[in-house]
């Protein structure tokens, strides 16, 4: 900012203003665009960064990755351009209702919890610009609180995001305001590349594969949605449905996660949708787990069809732990049983071959519909927040 009675700094026809943000790579600042009398964000590239061709490229890389996302929900470039000290910068829609993370924080030292209108207006505006960002090709890679935005509607305009429906008023994403995801200077072009990249992301929020140099797909993104969600709804009394449909798509393995946005956000409405029970306040205890084992056993009966009865190894951490147990092979047509063998832990999440998944059960039921192999998965996080994975795979046979 310009000292008191000082002329603002000028970059081509920006008047730099405030500084509002500050990087590793590049400061950003309030502006306004003198020839179309607007506030706009610049966001400039540290002068010692600019003499490093990779990152110069990289951010110059930010602004054409973001021209070719259409979305609302995503935040718009204006123009680029470079200072007189060689500073490339990039002229950005301007949020002016700031990010999440300020918004959440705000709530919460008033002691607000997330409602279900928070958890959809949210979700659906970050379904929308990743769904976006996806169809262009690119890969987010550093979707964080700090990196999702809020900003006014212009008045009479339907966002899809924010505002009442039947889940009632967010206090999130206010009626009159519009959530737009930023800062896609971590982008990745799966058109240019194999997905091989380095690694990277806001910590808390970036996926296992990003944790080291490796291969990411847009799948990196729905582990990064998530993972925000579950920050959002902390000490809330959601649904227990709605920490299965999140948990599919903060699985380790990106197979095991939704195939897209779209997909995840089916999963977090359903979840929500009317008449959905909350989460129960209970603790598991290991002795309940084994009855409900023992009734299993006894209810199998002769000639069911199995080969083997196995107890699955444990996944664990502490005194937490997860396991399958059940038959390995099955018959087409006849009914399998497979129970969960939990300890330390209060909640769980079955995912089927399917792709449905079912909460906090000691048993699933299921039934093969054609021969081949599958896999059920059983997943919990130990009190310490390590991820508990464990799967059970099953042969189905074509039988007499």
């Amino acid at each position: 900012m310009a000292a008191p009675g000082a002329p603002e700094p000028q970059l081509g026809r920006y008047r730099v203003g405030d500084v509002i943000g500050v990087g590793s790579f590049a400061t950003v600042h309030r502006a306004v665009d003198e020839r179309l009398d607007d506030v706009v964000v610049v966001k400039v590239l540290a002068e010692n960064h600019s003499l490093n061709p990779e990152i110069r490229e990289r951010f110059i890389a930010e602004g054409r990755a973001l021209r070719r996302v259409a979305s609302p929900h995503v935040v718009a470039v204006h123009d680029i351009g470079e200072s007189d000290r060689q500073q490339p910068y990039l002229v950005l829609e301007h949020a002016d209702r700031g990010t999440l993370a300020a918004r959440v924080a705000t709530l919460r030292a008033d002691g607000w919890a997330a409602t279900p209108a928070d958890v959809l207006a949210v979700a659906r505006g970050l379904a929308a610009a990743v769904e976006a960002v996806h169809a262009a090709r690119l890969v987010h890679r550093d979707l964080s609180p700090g990196n999702v935005l809020l900003r006014t509607s212009p008045e009479g305009v339907v966002e899809g995001a924010g505002g009442a429906d039947a889940a009632g008023t967010s206090a999130v994403v206010r009626p009159d305001e519009r959530l737009v995801v930023a800062d896609l200077g971590m982008s990745k072009d799966l058109a240019r590349s194999s997905g091989l990249t380095v690694a990277g992301g806001t910590e808390g929020f970036r996926p296992p594969e990003q944790d080291a140099p490796g291969t990411v797909d847009t799948r990196a993104d729905l582990w990064a949605m998530s993972a925000l969600l579950t920050w959002l709804v902390e000490g809330a009394d959601l649904p227990r449905a709605l920490d299965a449909a999140l948990r599919r798509s903060l699985a380790g393995s990106p197979a095991r996660r939704h195939p897209d946005a779209a997909a995840w956000l089916a999963d977090v409405e359903r979840a929500l949708s009317p008449g959905t029970t909350p989460s129960p306040d209970r603790t598991r205890r290991p002795t309940a787990v084994v009855a409900a084992v023992t009734a299993a056993v006894l209810g199998l009966g002769a000639g069911a069809g199995f080969t083997a009865w196995l107890d699955r190894p444990r996944a664990a951490a502490g005194s937490a732990s997860v396991a399958i147990s059940g038959p390995a092979t099955a018959i087409v047509g006849e009914p399998v049983t497979l129970t969960a063998d939990v300890a330390g832990t209060e909640h769980w999440v079955w995912t089927l071959p399917t792709g449905a998944y079912v909460t906090d059960d000691d048993t699933v039921r299921l039934t093969a519909s054609s021969p081949g192999d599958a896999e059920v998965v059983l997943e919990a996080r130990a009190p310490d927040g390590t991820a508990l994975t464990t799967v059970h795979p099953l042969q189905v046979d074509a039988g007499s």
